[in-house]
């Protein structure tokens, strides 16, 4: 099965229904941007994963699926999927959650509607503003960055080697403070107290979250057999 889908506000619906043991060999998906523009996975960062509603009414993850980014990069094509040990640990995460019974009888199964959902999320980078210079952490940039206090940000052509993003976590900055929306615009990465720079350079950019497709999870078991 394959799918396209737009990074929109809204995000479309699919649930998976998934038989006891087996393993799910999985589907494929198109993602694409608001435009219609297949994403070059080289540069999103995709994330797919099975929740669980606990009792105190907040999520949990149960598990992470397999994301299989298939060439050419640059199409968006994604395949999910699942082994038998995950398939089996879904069946487990239901049948500790509250639930109600259900019957399939065109498929031959019973099953287990628990409150298990599941989502893919895609992280890609939104560039905000030119930098001007940067004194013990705090940034200035030449227009407004529109940056929140629980944004995570990245650097790109800086003259500070050492904070340009590389794709990994450690040049991924959080808990921005002392954010200014008027002229200097500005922003304090507190980690980064013992970088300064008068021409610093480069951009600040967002790591921005979509979710591109989202849906219920039910989780069955095979009761008999029409064919045998």
């Amino acid at each position: 099965m394959s799918s396209a889908f737009l990074a929109t506000t809204i995000a479309p619906r699919i649930d998976l229904h998934l038989l006891r043991r087996d393993y799910f060999d999985g589907f494929s998906l198109l993602l694409q941007d608001e435009d219609g523009v297949p994403f070059n996975l080289s540069e999103v960062v995709v994330c797919a994963s099975v929740w669980k509603n606990t009792a105190s009414g907040t999520l949990e993850q149960v598990l992470s699926l397999n994301v299989e980014e298939q060439e050419p990069l640059s199409a968006g094509r994604i395949r999910l999927w699942l082994s038998s040990a995950q398939t089996a640990s879904l069946w487990d995460a239901a049948q500790a959650t509250s639930m109600e019974n259900v019957f399939f009888p065109t498929a031959y199964v019973s099953g287990t509607r628990p409150f298990l959902s599941w989502d893919v999320r895609i992280e890609r980078e939104e560039r905000l503003a030119d930098l001007v210079s940067v004194t013990a952490g705090a940034f200035i940039s030449q227009t407004n960055h529109t940056l929140g206090s629980s944004e995570r940000v990245v650097f790109s052509g800086t003259t500070q080697s050492s904070i340009n993003y590389d794709g990994s976590s450690s040049t991924i900055y959080s808990g921005l403070t002392n954010i200014s929306y008027a002229p200097p615009y500005s922003f304090t990465i507190p980690s980064l107290s013992g970088t300064t720079d008068a021409a610093i350079g480069g951009s600040v950019y967002r790591l921005k979250q979509d979710t591109v497709v989202t849906g219920a999870v039910v989780v069955s078991t095979t009761l008999s057999n029409c064919f045998s």
